[in-house]
């Protein structure tokens, strides 16, 4: 059986974690994304060891580490890892609804380069009614409603709070996936 982790352990391995994440983070944005992922595969053993592999702690780093499998466009092990961060953060209260949000739609956008819009688009609605993401990654604003959201007129599977947000997603990314359902 393992000991449980004293609170002055539990910060100091935060802290840990937490400049280890920057470096993985400096890291991909260098390019060496397989420095990154192990990284941040160091950071989610230890996370798990000492936080429970249920922890919303942990969770945040596989959501990191799905994050960087699609931009090494490693799509099956960005997909585990974000259904991991969904089910935890979605069972996590309230205090976590805008990981959880973030985590469906990170997921959900593997579902729509993986060409499963249903599927994208089924993930977004777990939010419904009042706590989806706008799928524009770079958007300020928090969670909303369904009521404060526009669909993408095509596909009718991703949502956004505004025509600038659609605008700044369409070319980067969802005009290369948008098939009509």
């Amino acid at each position: 059986m393992i000991p449980a982790a004293s609170s002055g352990q539990e910060t100091s391995v935060r802290q840990e974690c937490k400049k280890l994440s920057f470096q993985a983070l400096q890291t991909a944005h260098s390019g060496n994304h397989c420095a990154a992922e192990q990284l941040y595969l160091h950071i989610v053993r230890t996370k798990t060891y000492v936080f429970g592999a249920q922890s919303v702690e942990t969770a945040a780093s596989h959501n990191a580490l799905g994050e960087l499998y699609v931009k090494m466009n490693r799509l099956a092990e960005a997909e585990f890892e974000f259904m991991t961060a969904v089910g935890i953060r979605s069972r996590a209260g309230p205090d976590h609804v805008f990981d959880a949000a973030v985590s469906r739609e990170n997921l959900a956008q593997v579902y729509e380069m993986t060409r499963r819009t249903p599927a994208a688009k089924n993930m977004r609605l777990l939010g419904a009614p009042n706590k989806i993401l706008c799928a524009y990654y770079y958007c300020p604003r928090a969670v909303l409603s369904i009521g404060q959201l526009a669909t993408c007129g095509q596909c009718k599977a991703v949502f956004y709070c505004s025509d600038a947000c659609q605008l700044k997603d369409w070319k980067p990314r969802h005009k290369r996936y948008c098939k009509p359902m």
